[in-house]
This record gives C-alpha cells, sequence and structure tokens, in this order.
C-alpha cells in the first residue's frame, strides 16, 4: 500500500484560489471600520494633546502653545517664548496618521509663508486658552470627528 504524506499541486492552487476568493470579498468590508478607528484614535490623540499644553501652561507658569498644521499634518507643543532652549524650540512635534484626509481648523494662524498652515491655540499659566476653535478631522469616506476648545476653561470635547 501507497501511503501519501503530501499535497498536489492542484489541491495547492484550489485552497490558494479559494482563500484568494475570500480575502476580495472580505477585504472592501474591513476598511471602513478601520478608518473610522484611525479617526476616532487621532481625535483622542490631539484632544489628549490639547490638555498637555494646558497643563504645561500651568505648571511652568509660562504661555503654551499647540500648533497644527492643516497642510502638512502635524501638531507642535512649544512654550511662546522662544528664549526657552527645547530643540528647534519645540517641546514635541507629532506626525498625524497618513489616512487622515483632511484636518480643518478655526485657530488663527500667526505665520505667514509656508507655515500660514500652521494654526496656533495659545494657553497661559491660568490654563485659560486664548481663543475658542475647533479641529475637524475627515476620513476618507467623509466621516468626521471634532475637537472643540471652550473658552474660559479650556475644556477639550470630541463630538
Amino acid at each position: 500500500m501507497n501511503k501519501n504524506q503530501g499535497i498536489t499541486l492542484i489541491e495547492l492552487i484550489v485552497v490558494l484560489a479559494v482563500i484568494g476568493v475570500l480575502l476580495a470579498v472580505i477585504s472592501p468590508g474591513i476598511q471602513q471600520p478601520i478608518q473610522e478607528a484611525v479617526l476616532r484614535t487621532e481625535a483622542q490623540r490631539i484632544a489628549q494633546e490639547i490638555r498637555l499644553t494646558q497643563q504645561l501652561a500651568i505648571t511652568t507658569g509660562m504661555d503654551y502653545c499647540f500648533e497644527i498644521h492643516v497642510n502638512e499634518k502635524y501638531y507642535n507643543i512649544r512654550p511662546k517664548n522662544t528664549a526657552i532652549k527645547l530643540k528647534n524650540g519645540v517641546y514635541k512635534k507629532e506626525y498625524l496618521n497618513k489616512n487622515l484626509h483632511a484636518v480643518k481648523c478655526n485657530f488663527p494662524s500667526l505665520y505667514s509663508g509656508e507655515y500660514a498652515g500652521l494654526k496656533v491655540l495659545t494657553y497661559t499659566p491660568t490654563g485659560i486658552p486664548s481663543q475658542t476653535g475647533s479641529i475637524e478631522l475627515y476620513s476618507k469616506d467623509g466621516k468626521k470627528k471634532t475637537i472643540r476648545v471652550a473658552v474660559g476653561t479650556g475644556r477639550v470635547r470630541i463630538q
């Protein structure tokens, strides 16, 4: 009696074809939850970083700025006083997830030229923001998350 210990090439091709068809059917259905998770995660991260900026202003007794570049999709946290010696004058610089489709912000820009897209939110040492405003994040499928900063208290909410 001859015992076969392996599989034939035809069996392997059939199994790979079935797996390929299943992945092709399932793959588009996975993209939407992934985009929603990216959007939610980035909104939570930005809200936490704005809160960090507020806490830095309170604990150091100095004005601190949260700057978000809406075109290049990154943000900075830095002291308003540039005499403080930090790497490139920045306490923290982070890039947003590349899967975000668009970022909109109604904070004012203090810059011109290539930095005109850099929108600035400043916190005073009392923890009060210089202005109210919002940051809107958009996913590729059009979903939106809004991070709002309340004037007077500096409360940060995600909607």
